[in-house]
């Protein structure tokens, strides 16, 4: 007598390499848990736009793949929900950039100004640089550097009254056009989910830029290859700024 089938549900696509690793639940959070779930809420939301773009495809045209791929959508939404959304990521996020963990990406970014000595010729004719920070999840990153840092932070979801809640890519780009001296786009285009955004975000921040502005470009990867790579092709269009993050 032939034996059944024994049918085993399919598991969530992140839950093998959460397993053991208790998800952080506050501002205690050990490096380790923070850099996991980051990582898995980067997984779900690729797989997300993955499935919206399958259904939006026509050639997906029979039924039970349409419906396969509408419950592994909800799968996946659900999963998102259950992490906590994008306000446990941001909170996550801002952990991760606490002064008990080197502190956040801004403090690159002003030392390489330094060493260009941007902020003694700012002071010689009372300027003060307009940036643009991309993904803030802190109102005051800057602050310390207002006197030649005139700062403007947005985001998906606003944190803070200062923080403006507004989407990158839907910015007008004929008003700001040459608009802005620098533009941070930290730990940002990791979680662009299309490849194709990842480039217009790309394209837009360039046009956006002053002729002699600057892009901090803040950035995970795991590829030995890929920070050379990256690195040659952006210098060699732009003055682009690449901070390169490992093992996020």
């Amino acid at each position: 007598m032939p034996k059944a089938k024994k049918h085993r549900r399919k598991a969530s696509i992140t839950s093998s390499s959460l397993t053991g690793v208790p998800l952080p639940s506050g501002s205690s959070s050990n490096p380790s848990s923070t850099r996991t779930f980051i990582r898995q809420f980067h997984v779900l939301i690729k797989r997300k736009a993955q499935l919206q773009r399958l259904l939006e495809e026509p050639r997906i045209r029979k039924f039970d793949e349409q419906d396969a791929t509408r419950k592994e959508l909800a799968s996946i939404e659900r999963e998102i929900t259950n992490l906590g959304g994008l306000e446990t990521y941001q909170r996550m996020s801002s952990i991760g950039q606490g002064n008990d963990r080197g502190g956040g990406s801004e403090k690159v970014l002003i030392g390489w100004l330094n060493e260009f000595s941007e902020p003694q010729r700012l002071c010689e004719t009372n300027g003060r640089f307009k940036l643009l920070e991309v993904g803030a999840l802190k109102h005051d990153n800057y602050a310390a550097h207002a006197s030649w840092i005139d700062n403007t932070p947005i985001d998906l979801h606003s944190r803070h009254p200062s923080i403006k809640e507004q989407d990158f890519l839907l910015l007008s780009e004929d008003q700001n056009r040459s608009k802005w001296d620098i533009i941070s786009l930290s730990l940002v285009v990791n979680f662009v989910p299309e490849p194709k955004h990842r480039g217009r975000m790309l394209q837009l921040a360039h046009t956006m830029l002053r002729s002699d502005g600057y892009l901090f470009l803040a950035v995970c990867i795991t590829h030995p290859v890929v920070p050379s790579l990256l690195s040659d092709h952006i210098m060699s269009s732009c003055p682009f700024l690449v901070y390169s993050i490992p093992g996020t």
